[in-house]
């Protein structure tokens, strides 16, 4: 009986030290406000981003698409003055990301959405992260923060390792393709072409994100040779049926200089994603404010 108790003993104690340090990691992450930016792995990313919109204050600008909208930090719009929130998650489709913007009753007042992911097609990865946010671990983490994607130590571990390397030029250069007005883009589908068939889906939930109030803007991200094209056929007639504009960063940075850096050769480098978030900070600023 008395080793019995002696067990009993140890594994109270256990849970208590175990308590004991969750409750300090808890306070730590509620004085230091740390957390990671850049995760160790494609899903962790993707959960600490869409962790950081549904537990955020309302947000006024969202950027919506894949890995490549993704490499467009929100740092480098704070550079130039402009809160931007970022939902650019590995591996999805622009519309997945929309549907988490959706998870929301107070919607953003400014959604700009990725054209080279807009397709309706479900993947793995979005089945993937729709589980892991709908697991009690991610629910809880909407009332305790340490236990939140971006506050694990793993991740933050990384983080700090991945500020110390620095910043890294890019090993890959594109060049842009610029266009004869007059001639067109012989390389482009007609703009009159007809959708594909799940377009009808993409055009429904922008849709529907109008009649909420939100401004919704398409916007084109450099991403291979020819970035300095401007968006036609298929884009261009989406944009077109659902009355919305489309956003071409490329098409101005173009103007300035002949090529973009890429790690991989579709993901922009950190300067070449600065370049153009500043871009679009600028176009967002000569626009018509939001409401």
């Amino acid at each position: 009986m008395t080793r019995h108790k002696f067990r009993y003993r140890n594994a109270l104690e256990i849970v208590a030290v175990a308590i004991l340090l969750l409750a300090c990691y808890a306070i730590f992450q509620k004085l230091t406000s740390t957390s990671a930016v850049l995760l160790e792995s494609n899903l962790q990313s993707n959960l600490a981003r869409a962790s950081r919109y549904l537990n955020a204050p309302r947000v006024d600008t969202v950027l919506v698409g894949s890995s490549m909208t993704g490499r467009l930090l929100p740092s480098y719009f704070k550079e130039e003055g402009m809160e931007m929130f970022n939902l650019g998650l590995d591996g999805c489709h622009s519309p997945f990301g929309l549907e988490i913007i959706l998870m929301r009753k107070d919607l953003p007042k400014r959604v700009l959405v990725e054209t080279a992911s807009l397709d309706h097609d479900p993947n793995a990865n979005e089945k993937t992260v729709r589980e892991a946010i709908q697991a009690p671990t991610f629910k809880i983490g909407r009332v305790v923060e340490a236990f939140r994607p971006e506050n694990r130590p793993l991740s933050l571990l990384y983080w700090w390792c991945k500020q110390l390397s620095g910043r890294k030029p890019g090993g890959i250069s594109h060049p842009a393709f610029m266009i004869d007005e007059q001639k067109g883009d012989p390389t482009s589908k007609s703009a009159t072409s007809e959708l594909v068939e799940n377009d009808r889906a993409i055009e429904e939930i922008l849709v529907t994100l109008k009649k909420r109030g939100v401004d919704v803007r398409l916007f084109s991200i450099p991403h291979s040779d020819g970035w300095g094209m401007p968006q036609s056929g298929r884009i261009s007639k989406i944009s077109k049926d659902v009355g919305i504009p489309i956003l071409e960063p490329g098409v101005e940075v173009a103007k300035r200089t002949d090529t973009l850096r890429f790690t991989d050769g579709a993901h922009l480098d950190v300067g070449s994603a600065t370049l153009i978030s500043q871009e679009i900070a600028r176009m967002l600023r000569s626009q018509s404010p939001i409401p």
